[in-house]
């Protein structure tokens, strides 16, 4: 009986190291060895929202690993440019719906982190033009706010670090959910993600049309 098991085991990580090699060929990315196969299907479904030749090489490697309440991160500096991906997003029963799409959670989570990587090629949550459609400025967590703004801050229990965003934004900016509020980075991930998806009804008010026509531009080069 430990043989049949141990054989099952080792056909089991034979077929996954089989799947990680298809997985780089495809997308030029490094999986973690520790990713199941129904993972590594959801990062794909994903990354199957983007053009392949656009994302294949801008990714390093996609790390599998407990964070805790955070789902999802991305890393870019001159030697990494890595994807986070927390295992607990994938039996997160949460979905992304409008009448005509049904998203799972894990799904938008890959899509989304996906978006920060397009951002730091493509620079665009970085520029003037974005941050000035909702008024975003940086502001030390300890200065107050001026008047006719406000501040994330995170609510979720059991987050570490800084809850307190360094960023502060017009108090009657358009977001796409409340967590876009937090800084010019997860606003335009936010934008893109559910774009792409088929979900730009999150996208609302005069704010939402000006980041609109952005993302318009930039899905020509990557969906």
């Amino acid at each position: 009986m430990k043989h049949i098991l141990h054989y099952k085991l080792f056909e089991s990580k034979k077929t996954i190291s089989k799947e990680i090699g298809r997985f780089k060929s495809k997308w030029g990315i490094e999986l973690d060895e520790n990713f199941t196969q129904r993972e590594i299907d959801i990062i794909s479904k994903g990354l199957s929202y983007f053009k392949t030749d656009f994302i294949k090489n801008r990714i390093e490697r996609i790390i599998r690993k407990d964070m805790g309440t955070v789902r999802g991160k991305w890393k870019n500096t001159e030697k990494k440019k890595w994807m986070y991906i927390n295992p607990i997003i994938f039996d997160f029963k949460k979905r992304w719906k409008n009448d005509d799409v049904n998203i799972p959670y894990a799904v938008f989570t890959v899509v989304h982190e996906t978006a920060h990587c397009i951002d730091y090629l493509e620079r665009i949550s970085f520029s003037k033009e974005w941050q000035s459609i909702s008024g975003f400025k940086k502001c030390d967590i300890h200065k107050k706010i001026p008047e006719g703004y406000q501040r994330y801050i995170e609510r979720r229990p059991g987050r570490k670090g800084q809850k307190k965003s360094e960023w502060i934004h017009k108090e009657d900016s358009d977001f796409c959910r409340k967590y876009s509020s937090k800084n010019p980075r997860e606003d335009f991930a936010d934008c893109l993600a559910f774009t792409i998806l088929g979900l730009s009804n999150k996208i609302k008010g005069e704010g939402g049309e000006k980041k609109m026509k952005i993302i318009s531009k930039l899905l020509k080069k990557v969906d």
